[in-house]
């Protein structure tokens, strides 16, 4: 009964917790930006939170959720943690790295997956970095995501309740790490090794691509440690650093129709004024 719950609630949690943060996270930005600006956002806003409300309603249409893969591996069984008894530490520890992974893999392949990375720079191609930001995503990245996600959910086994737990930090650690907001440096140089913070994804987002393409994972950053894809630095300082892609600077970048149908087009050119 209570799993059944989890599976029809919990993105519906999900939103409320994200909106609620994305509210106080504005506020910080306001009151203490990491990037004067200019922000752009009278363009910028009305984009990216049209296209967080597309995502909005297209998530609560996908058939199938990682919930839901969950809850059926359990029941049959199936998935290393389900076959393997652990102690509560160790299976915690162990299923939150998993459930990390599967971000920073998907992510990963987002960039190095032609296919993939059409739907993904949707995301990349946002000229500046801040709450807006969180959620700019072509549609049918969720269900790619799905698709590359719900085998791992399966094959590892991951716990339902914990899974929840992940979705949660990972709905208040994206907020703040796309948050244009200044963390102060001594923290950040702590806390970057732990959560992945502003300073840390502001470098992914950056419009050279050896930058772009460097700290993957959405909330720990432990899988880009491993596989050496973590960067702290930048070769122009973070505040006025240019953000985006190189290749479309113009009105392109904020405009909903053609941002929907970029995926069509396999190489964005530059357009010469």
């Amino acid at each position: 009964m209570i799993e059944q719950w989890i599976i029809k609630n919990a993105e519906n949690l999900q939103f409320i917790l994200f909106f609620a943060l994305l509210f106080i996270f504005g506020l910080a930005e306001f009151f203490e930006p990491k990037r004067p600006g200019p922000m752009h956002r009278k363009e910028r806003w009305l984009t990216n939170f049209l296209l967080t409300a597309l995502n909005v309603v297209v998530l609560s249409l996908l058939p199938v959720t990682f919930f839901g893969a969950a809850v059926w591996a359990q029941q049959n069984g199936l998935g290393l943690f389900n076959q393997t008894a652990l102690p509560f530490a160790v299976s915690l520890i162990g299923n939150l790295l998993g459930r990390g992974f599967i971000s920073f893999f998907t992510h990963y392949l987002m960039h190095k997956a032609p296919l993939l990375w059409r739907l993904h720079r949707v995301h990349h191609l946002d000229t500046e970095m801040d709450i807006s930001t969180t959620v700019r995503f072509h549609p049918l990245e969720f269900a790619a995501a799905l698709l590359i996600g719900i085998p791992i959910v399966i094959a590892l086994g991951l716990s339902l309740w914990i899974l929840l737990l992940y979705e949660i930090l990972d709905a208040v650690v994206n907020l703040f790490s796309h948050a244009n907001v200044r963390v102060p440096v001594a923290l950040n140089r702590v806390l970057r090794y732990v959560i992945v913070t502003p300073d840390l994804h502001r470098v992914h987002h950056s419009a050279w691509q050896p930058e772009t393409d460097s700290n993957f994972s959405a909330v720990f950053p432990i899988w880009d440690i491993v596989f050496g894809t973590f960067r702290t630095h930048t070769r122009a300082p973070q505040a006025t650093m240019e953000l985006g892609l190189e290749e479309v600077r113009d009105q392109r970048a904020n405009r909903l129709d053609w941002l929907l149908q970029s995926p069509l087009v396999g190489r964005l050119e530059e357009r010469k004024e």
